[in-house]
């Protein structure tokens, strides 16, 4: 959804855990060589480790991570794009690779990442603030969708669906929109895109799309 840029949203913007920027990141961790390059690198990177799920507020969950990535990432390019995040801010030892494979988060930078997760936080709510006066709108439109799909009109059902993301990222859209990507009604069955919906869902809060994801996952790994 197209909205102005505010202070908040300006800061976090280009250090997102998007697919782009990610890659990014991941060039200027691996050329850079002067001291002053080298920080200001550092700087960029702080953003990224400040959006990552942790378990124990030290360790990176990887499966959370995978959720975020998954939104913006293909799944057949997850694995990869993880490895350039990780990898890229382990180099810079914001994040340090333990013996049994897992991430923690250095506590050198502890403070620093702390501050960008209140940023990060801030513009999460700065987005659902700009996208509130719609909303009434929107679950008119889901409530619209719902009603194709339990008739059977599971075409018009998804074009409801897909406004709904479109309009406001309604967790709730992205939701239904998996289970149909992943049954096959009214779209192309495709069990890459219904999980990329259903971690939308998920990473937006609806706990719903859990038991899904784990479905579509089992498919796709089995």
């Amino acid at each position: 959804m197209a909205q102005d840029l505010s202070k908040i949203s300006a800061m976090m913007e280009g250090k997102t855990l998007e697919k782009e920027n990610i890659i990014k990141m991941y060039q200027m961790v691996q050329s850079a060589s002067e001291t002053e390059e080298k920080k200001n690198v550092m700087k960029h990177s702080v953003f990224f480790v400040g959006q990552l799920p942790l378990k124990e507020n030290r360790f990176v969950d990887i499966r959370a991570t995978d959720r975020i990535l998954n939104t913006t990432v293909p799944y057949d390019e997850l694995e990869d794009y993880r490895k350039y995040l990780l990898e890229g801010l382990a180099t810079q030892t914001l994040l340090i690779k333990r013996e049994d494979g897992r991430y923690e988060v250095n506590r050198k930078f502890e403070k620093s990442i702390a501050k960008v997760k209140k940023i990060a936080y801030a513009c999460q709510l700065e987005k659902e603030e700009a996208s509130r006066e719609i909303m009434p709108k929107v679950k008119k439109m889901y409530q619209m969708g719902t009603k194709y799909y339990n008739s059977g009109n599971y075409e018009e059902a998804a074009a409801c669906f897909m406004n709904t993301v479109e309009m406001a990222e309604y967790r709730m859209g992205y939701y239904s929109l998996a289970l149909m990507y992943y049954e096959g009604k009214g779209v192309e069955q495709s069990y890459e895109t219904a999980l990329s919906y259903a971690r939308n869902a998920l990473v937006r809060g609806a706990r719903i799309a859990e038991g899904l994801e784990e479905e579509i996952l089992e498919h796709l790994e089995g």
